[in-house]
């Protein structure tokens, strides 16, 4: 499984992309770079930054088709293609999201992602077809429904997972990559979890932390070494 730590292309990741193969990118509109070819990427449509998901609504205003387009565009003009792009969505209205899937999807010239929400079937998705199934919605239903999307079909990508015990348990369901902003927000347990995960190790608690460092000053000294 991929983790893709949003938007994340410090020194630290790119270190972790080349010596695990596990890392890669969602990048949302206007946070595109690159890309990099250790770094496999997925193309975010920046809805969820509109919606307010304590009362479950969504800012029309808030959300540029614009830099959604540019964003498209960028990754047209390069060599590396990403791996899917999540066709617009509405966070929170599966009605709204299968509007805006007809509306949008033929923008899209890569494999098409739906971005799944609250009260949308197995069925229903079935009848879309997307290329792949990204579980949006709330968290409460996001974590409930996980098991059947990743039962009922073959590309599955989970969105917003930040925590690190959870990673293993989503590769065992094959599910095939997830992302989440927290891996880089300075939360060492969750970045040491990460670390431990795509180095093939079982984030637990009580693992001693795995400094993410690229070289420190011994005392003492001043030549820098190499962690």
């Amino acid at each position: 499984m991929i983790v893709m730590p949003s938007n994340s292309t410090g020194w630290f990741w790119h270190c972790l992309a080349r010596e695990t193969g596990k890392i890669g990118h969602l990048f949302s509109p206007d946070a595109q770079r690159g890309p990099w070819p250790w770094f496999p990427y997925a193309l975010d449509n920046g809805a969820f930054s509109a919606w307010d998901s304590k009362t479950n609504t969504w800012d029309e205003s808030a959300w540029s088709v614009d830099a959604w387009r540019r964003m498209l565009f960028w990754a047209e003009s390069k060599m590396q293609k990403p791996l899917w792009a999540i066709v617009p969505d509405v966070p929170g209205n599966a009605e709204a999201t299968i509007e805006r899937w007809y509306k949008f999807r033929n923008e899209v010239p890569w494999d098409k992602a739906l971005a799944v929400q609250d009260g949308m079937t197995v069925e229903q998705v079935k009848a879309i077809n997307p290329d792949v199934v990204c579980i949006g919605g709330s968290t409460e239903w996001k974590w409930s429904t996980v098991e059947q999307w990743a039962s009922s079909f073959k590309r599955v990508h989970l969105l917003r997972c930040n925590a690190p015990l959870k990673l293993p348990y989503l590769e065992s369901l094959g599910i095939e990559s997830c992302d989440g902003t927290g891996w880089n927000r300075g939360d060492k347990t969750q970045t040491k979890g990460l670390e431990e995960f795509v180095r093939g190790q079982n984030p637990t608690p009580t693992t001693q932390p795995l400094h993410p460092f690229a070289c420190r000053e011994e005392k003492n000294k001043r030549q820098l070494t190499f962690a």
